[in-house]
């Protein structure tokens, strides 16, 4: 593979990287616009049928509205591979989200570790995602005792890292 080749595989691949995370801070921080904006108009989204299967923004949605009843919430990604065919690509992420949640007098810590499964499309010059399948690995929900929060995190554009991130679409 020549050398121009392999810098446009690897600018790609980081492109959907970033995607990826984008979805993380979008559902974290309860930025709508920021979720729809890693889907394609036509994408779908299936997380199971007992959560959501449906139009790819129809799940920022749903998440986002979930987590505003939340206490909080953080997700992360990792182990990260990317496949890149021409203008399509796919890629798998493993995933760790968790929650709290308030349920009579307990607060409950909920952890969910799964994959997302995706396929992804660069369409006039922009990659965005067309089908994500989550793999659901295993879960857990306990009571806990929460610690004391200092400089907590807002989850709106209130958010320190709004005025830290630089790029306008990231704020």
């Amino acid at each position: 593979m020549e050398s121009d080749a392999i810098l446009h595989e690897l600018a790609d691949k980081d492109a959907i990287r970033d995607l990826i995370h984008r979805y993380c801070r979008a559902v974290d921080r309860i930025d709508v616009p920021l979720g729809h904006s890693i889907w394609h108009d036509d994408g779908h989204a299936d997380y199971g049928a007992d959560f959501y299967q449906g139009p790819g923004k129809g799940v920022i949605d749903r998440i986002c509205a979930d987590h505003a009843r939340l206490l909080s919430h953080s997700h992360q990604v990792a182990n990260v591979l990317v496949a890149i065919d021409g203008d399509r690509a796919g890629s798998e992420a493993y995933v760790n989200g968790t929650m709290r949640a308030r349920r009579g007098e307990d607060v409950l810590h909920i952890a969910v570790w799964g994959r997302y499964c995706d396929r992804w499309e660069r369409r006039a010059g922009r990659w965005g995602l067309v089908h994500r399948t989550v793999v659901f690995d295993h879960e857990e929900m306990r009571v806990v005792t929460p610690m004391e929060h200092r400089n907590q995190g807002a989850r709106d554009r209130s958010d320190p890292s709004y005025a830290a991130l630089l790029r306008e679409d990231l704020r």
